[in-house]
């Protein structure tokens, strides 16, 4: 069992409480859903009370990368062992088409389906860069995108948002959006290395600027977040340190077959908010964006007219990375810890300064998500 869960299905009869250690730098708002012993970077869920987490493995563990949280108190691969069995030493060109790679985000859609983002990786593996959608009835697979001709070699596909037949990709290597028509499976790279899709400054987070262990270089996360307005009529993005920009979709969706429109996509870009570093969002129907700021341990909300309130702050809100709103109005907050990782250089040489268990935290919006987000 890779972790224990404090809650029942269906959604509604979930049991939540607060943290016991309430301190001045505790918010008794916030209520504990999850603890698990190895970071989650995205909790999805539908209105029947499915439950679904990426488990991100900058812990130094292995094991599955998406995983269904069970009634029975435990967490299973999902949709199979198979899929989450990547080999990196043994595993074939054709096994990278079948399994996730290098997942990196999932959630439910609006079709209901589960989508799961896979980075994979391109410099071996052609097809590994791909979007999976899930039958959650059958728990079979319904289709796969394979994207690695439209990511190159050196794109990595980050999180993906719906509107309609289209869907917006970040890839956050190069620093660029990927547009996709769902029905045909015709992609395309827009807006690279644009202004509003490269990182200004390296990832912060707890007042640091983040080094790569593997370079000790400064880490630079390009095109990361992403939202669509309720109405369909904004595609909201930044790179990881913030600086939100927006741009209307109806000029990506032409693009995505004019190659006209799309060189004069960046006539068309406007900035939105002054945002800081963020490791994940979220939407509700009225268009308010929810993003956390990984110096502050916040959460903070963005109104359609670029007003910011601030929603909550706690200290155990380090690295809130994509967050999500239920058919409760709660909003979901995944506090990995990411920075404290094997990714990136930590103080006195240490791997990893992750303090375990891992929590994930709800809290009342008195908000329902974006029908156009996810069922």
């Amino acid at each position: 069992m890779l972790g224990s869960l404090l809650f029942g299905l269906p959604l509604a009869l979930f049991a939540t409480f607060s943290q016991a250690d309430i301190t001045k730098d505790h918010d008794d708002r916030l209520q504990t859903a999850v603890i698990l012993d190895t970071p989650t970077t995205g909790a999805s869920t539908t209105p029947e009370g499915r439950a679904f987490l990426k488990l991100a493995r900058l812990d130094g563990t292995t094991g599955s990368q998406i995983v269904e949280v069970k009634g029975n108190f435990s967490l299973a691969p999902y949709p199979d062992e198979a899929w989450n069995s990547w080999n990196a030493t043994t595993d074939s060109l054709a096994d990278s088409e079948t399994k996730y790679v290098s997942a990196n985000s999932q959630r439910v859609g609006p079709d209901g389906r589960l989508w799961v983002v896979d980075s994979g990786s391109l410099e071996k593996f052609a097809n590994s860069s791909k979007l999976i959608s899930f039958n959650l009835t059958t728990n079979e697979v319904d289709r796969v995108y394979y994207l690695g001709n439209v990511t190159t070699t050196d794109g990595s596909l980050n999180d993906v948002r719906f509107n309609g037949k289209y869907a917006y990709l970040t890839e956050y290597t190069i620093g660029s959006i990927i547009v996709l028509d769902l029905e045909t499976g015709y992609a395309r790279m827009v807006l690279r290395e644009h202004k509003s899709t490269v990182a200004l400054l390296p990832l912060s987070a707890e007042g640091h600027l983040l080094r790569d262990v593997a370079t000790g270089e400064y880490d630079y996360t390009n095109a990361d977040q992403l939202e669509v307005s309720p109405d369909g009529k904004y595609f909201y993005y930044q790179p990881g340190i913030g600086y939100m920009w927006r741009i209307e979709t109806k000029y990506l969706n032409e693009a995505l077959h004019n190659d006209t429109m799309a060189d004069l996509l960046p006539n068309y870009v406007e900035p939105f908010a002054l945002t800081p570093s963020t490791g994940g969002t979220a939407i509700d129907a009225e268009g308010t964006i929810y993003y956390s700021d990984g110096d502050r341990q916040e959460i903070r909300t963005l109104a359609p007219n670029g007003t910011t309130t601030l929603l909550v702050r706690d200290s155990r809100l380090l690295w809130v990375d994509a967050m999500w709103i239920d058919t409760q109005q709660r909003l979901w907050m995944c506090a990995s810890q990411l920075n404290r990782g094997t990714r990136f250089i930590q103080p006195d040489n240490q791997t990893m300064t992750i303090e375990k268990p891992i929590y994930v935290y709800t809290i009342e919006t008195g908000h329902n998500p974006s029908p156009l987000d996810h069922a």
